[in-house]
């Protein structure tokens, strides 16, 4: 039974996932009227189904576990399939059924190009794990020099290990498209198996989310690796108030919110949690392409979402760092570890030919130390 059949049997319309969602309280006064709707017609309207951020808190409030979210994804991949089920041509839903969708295909396939992708295999150096350092793409395009301190970290904790830039392929499965990211995705995996790899060390949240879900290979991240071996010495000290925001995929991930808080805790910060957090976290508002539907909607809730925070917005993902960074001074953990470069984040401009240029300057950085 798909989830839109479960929402039209099961939801008795109590309201605990409109109240807690900005994006439902927008389009519905209960998620079972969209329900009927998309029965009638899976075409009509799909800035509603777009708008969506596919954050999982509607499920986690829903007290008969539906899931709203994932009845939008299902209306998404219906998009990309005619009616009697077969998909349509490859570019048939970017180009004239969402236009808006044509940049995240355009990025998709820049990402996965030989023009950013890189790899350097593990070395054994007496380590029984095969372990690359994987950083997703939106760090990368954020600070080339955290990727790089990380990765040094990472060696000198744990000599051999290597170093992937590639795309999970998350904006393709969250846009819908099944074809497109199950092509990204397993090539991704392929490239991993051709290194040798065994365990993959994560910076990005929706990375790990991916891989979990998808394969059966060995995940840690960077910020439980943090609390279990120690900062690097040359850490700078901190002081004052922060904030941390939980990253949706964490949203049932104990282990690494809880090292993300031990590490910002080590340093010296005090913390001053957010109303919604941990297993109850709210999106940073560009989660699931969700501003690819209502961007004004996905606007104002990243400002209500920055404005729950008290001093410094910290974040463990970048694409939520960057959301915040216009609302809010707001960094990326790895800048309290390693001492953030960039001043003032009210000001930053967000310009994406300089993230496409930071992503290639890294990849030809890591050639050249890998010569």
């Amino acid at each position: 039974m798909s989830e839109t059949e479960k929402l039209l049997e099961s939801c008795d319309d109590c309201g605990a996932c409109v109240r807690t969602c900005a994006f439902l309280k927008h389009y519905c006064d209960s998620p079972k009227e969209l329900a009927k709707r998309y029965m009638r017609n899976s075409l009509e309207n799909m800035e509603i189904p777009f708008s969506c951020f596919l954050c999982g808190l509607c499920k986690r409030v829903c007290h008969l576990n539906l899931s709203p979210g994932d009845m939008f994804l299902e209306i998404r991949r219906r998009s990309f399939r005619n009616k009697e089920g077969h998909l349509l041509p490859e570019n048939f839903v970017y180009d004239y059924v969402n236009p808006r969708l044509q940049g995240l295909r355009n990025s998709q396939a820049f990402s996965t190009s030989g023009f950013l992708t890189f790899g350097k295999k593990p070395s054994d150096n007496g380590s029984s794990v095969r372990r690359v350092f994987f950083p997703g793409c939106s760090l990368p395009s954020y600070s080339p020099r955290l990727v790089k301190k990380t990765y040094e970290y990472l060696v000198q904790q744990m000599p051999g290990t290597g170093i992937v830039l590639n795309c999970c392929g998350k904006p393709s499965h969250d846009a819908g498209d099944e074809v497109r990211f199950n092509r990204i995705f397993n090539n991704t995996v392929q490239q991993l198996k051709d290194l040798g790899v065994q365990e993959v060390v994560l910076a990005c949240i929706n990375c790990h989310k991916v891989f979990r879900e998808h394969s059966d290979i060995k995940l840690t991240t960077v910020y439980e690796i943090f609390a279990k071996e120690g900062l690097p010495s040359t850490h700078p000290a901190g002081n004052g108030l922060v904030s941390i925001h939980d990253s949706c995929p964490a949203r049932y991930q104990t282990e690494i919110r809880q090292a993300v808080r031990e590490v910002v805790s080590r340093m010296g910060y005090d913390i001053q949690e957010m109303r919604f957090r941990n297993e109850m976290t709210q999106c940073c508002g560009a989660g699931g392409c969700g501003t690819l539907g209502n961007p004004s909607l996905a606007s104002r809730h990243t400002q209500a979402r920055a404005a729950q925070s008290k001093g410094k917005l910290i974040s463990y993902c970048a694409h939520c760092r960057e959301r915040f960074s216009s609302f809010t001074p707001s960094l990326h953990l790895l800048d309290l570890v390693f001492g953030a470069l960039r001043g003032s984040h009210l000001k930053e401009q967000h310009d994406s030919w300089r993230n496409w240029f930071d992503r290639w300057y890294l990849k030809k950085q890591l050639q050249f130390v890998s010569k």
